[in-house]
């Protein structure tokens, strides 16, 4: 059975005057309800008699469906053909006669019954298209690509029958030729994007290249442009994607694609891609559910001040309600991630009275998280508290357990991730190995780091490990990689490490660094002999790969650029 976009795109080429022939009749109307409610016998008899008495695309196409759906396409052979005799010319019928006989696998009488519409209508180029389509559906596009050059010699062009010379270059392998008809096809009919993007994406890395220039050639064209952006998504480049549609001319046809692409990345959460393709449309269209998403992708891209000219609250006016439900909890999660927590405050307080208790609520919570980032605790919990019962399950709350060493509050609350912009995974995996629910030496470790003091974290890790033997390896590689930022000042922590908690996994990763050390200062043979010594000591390590690569580097026999 044909589907739906088959028979809309044979019913598109009806004749005007069939087409305009009626508002369908009730008894039409009655066949289309018996079909959707599968009484198939019933809805045949009907249509039968509405396409004997007086025939409608409607009623037609809705025979075909019925009778494919009985087994019976058989039966529509005579009814249409006694249409084609008294329409000799009408495109939709041929079209229904071919397909038919496709499905019933009479491929003489297929042939045969082309042969009779090109002499019906000599110039016209349905017939070649019609039959060229199916024989691609049927695996021969050899033979469809016979039918396609003798349309070509009776028309003088190939300009109707691009789509189907595409299609058949496409599977013939011939993937540039198919491009370059996909291009020409796509001038005039746009909408043609994606299945082009579908018929080109098989085609090898070999090829990609000349293809991209076929669609990246002039004009620039709103339908090259989208076939070829979901074609690089498909081959996995979407930035590339991107920039194929980044130089369309800034119209509402565009902005429309462009909104497109930044839904397919923000689905993807491909952040920087949707913050750019939203922000182009914005160009075009100022509207708040654009700029609403705009400023989202902005804010996990990273790029929180972006926030302050994609959703301007000068926008809204004195509409203060609106704001307050679109714009201004994404502008306070942007002076939050920014450091400036006061003027969040500050902006929340403006607004209050316009807020919901739900939207107070994540509002305050905002700034708690953003007063907990900056290690003050004191702020933090005052902002809590503002914030209400519910606040002390967020992951303000976590954070703010986690610091004071309520380790059993902050293993309940605290989800790797769920933070933006903090990496809880270094503590949630120290938490996780402590048996304690107390651990106030390893909460001021956390809150130091929180507060950007590299030094004096590096150092209370130190003291946390004297504290909390269990997870000692740990704190101290979290004081290692703090103090390894400065060349050597992380050895004595690995030596410690290596010879205190050997065949821990931090003892490997200590003895990888300390060997990368040694051998940024020059000294390879002590580098050797600690890349050696990993290698035995540890032998299921999953950093042992790298440390024979890069003691093969050491000895020569590999070339470090390879």
């Amino acid at each position: 059975m044909c589907s739906v976009a088959s028979l809309a795109l044979v019913a598109s080429i009806a004749t005007p005057e069939l087409r305009a022939q009626q508002e369908e009749r009730p008894e039409v109307m009655r066949g289309l309800e018996l079909e959707s409610a599968g009484k198939y016998r019933d809805a045949v008899v009907i249509l039968r008699a509405a396409v004997h008495t007086a025939p409608s695309p409607t009623a037609v196409l809705a025979l075909e469906r019925v009778y494919a759906e009985l087994g019976m396409s058989d039966s529509l052979l005579a009814p249409i053909d006694t249409l084609i005799r008294l329409n000799p010319r009408e495109p939709l019928y041929r079209s229904i006669q071919l397909r038919t006989l496709q499905t019933l696998r009479r491929d003489d009488q297929l042939r045969e019954a082309f042969e009779r519409w090109v002499r019906a209508s000599p110039r016209d180029p349905a017939p070649y298209r019609e039959y060229a389509r199916i024989l691609i559906q049927l695996g021969r596009p050899a033979s469809g690509d016979t039918i396609i050059m003798r349309g070509k010699n009776a028309l003088g062009t190939l300009r109707d029958l691009e789509y189907e010379n595409a299609q058949l270059r496409a599977a013939l392998g011939e993937w540039v030729p198919s491009a370059q008809s996909w291009r020409r096809a796509l001038s005039d009919a746009p909408y043609l994007a994606t299945a082009a993007a579908f018929a080109l994406a098989p085609a090898p890395a070999s090829a990609r290249e000349n293809i991209r220039d076929v669609f990246l050639s002039f004009p620039v064209e709103l339908g090259a442009r989208r076939a070829l952006a979901d074609l690089l998504l498909s081959w996995g480049a979407p930035m590339a994607a991107w920039e194929s549609l980044r130089s369309l001319r800034p119209d509402t046809a565009s902005a429309t694609v462009w909104s497109e692409f930044a839904e397919r990345a923000y689905a993807d959460e491909r952040w920087v891609l949707a913050r750019d393709a939203y922000t182009a449309a914005l160009g075009v269209r100022r509207l708040p559910h654009l700029a609403v998403r705009a400023s989202v992708a902005a804010l996990k891209a990273g790029t929180p001040n972006d926030v302050f000219s994609l959703a301007p609250l000068a926008e809204m006016g004195a509409d203060s309600a609106t704001a307050a439900r679109q714009y201004v909890p994404l502008h306070v999660d942007a002076l939050v991630a920014i450091g400036r927590t006061l003027d969040a405050e500050a902006l929340i307080a403006t607004y209050d009275r316009y807020f919901s208790p739900v939207q107070r609520m994540r509002a305050t919570q905002s700034v708690a998280m953003g007063w907990v980032r900056a290690g003050d605790l004191q702020k933090a919990r005052a902002a809590l508290t503002a914030a209400g019962a519910d606040a002390d399950s967020s992951d303000a709350a976590g954070l703010l357990a986690l610091y004071e060493g309520r380790l059993d509050a902050a293993r309940l609350l605290l989800r790797s991730g769920a933070v933006p912009g903090a990496d809880l995974t270094p503590a949630l995996g120290i938490i996780a190995r402590l048996r304690t629910d107390r651990a106030p030496t390893v909460g001021a470790a956390f809150l130091a780091l929180a507060r950007g003091d590299s030094a004096g974290a590096s150092g209370k890790f130190v003291e946390a490990a004297a504290a909390e033997p269990a997870v000692a390896p740990a704190l101290l590689l979290m004081a290692a990689r703090l103090k390894g930022v400065r060349g050597d000042a992380a050895i004595p922590i690995w030596q410690k490490i290596v010879a205190d908690f050997p065949g821990t996994p931090e003892a490997a990763e200590s003895e990888l660094e300390w060997a990368r050390a040694l051998r940024r200062r020059g000294d390879l043979a002590s580098a050797t002999a600690r890349f050696e010594h990993l290698i035995l000591s540890a032998p299921q390590s999953a950093l042992l790969p790298q440390a024979r690569r890069e003691l093969e580097q050491l000895r020569g026999t590999v070339p470090p650029s390879s």
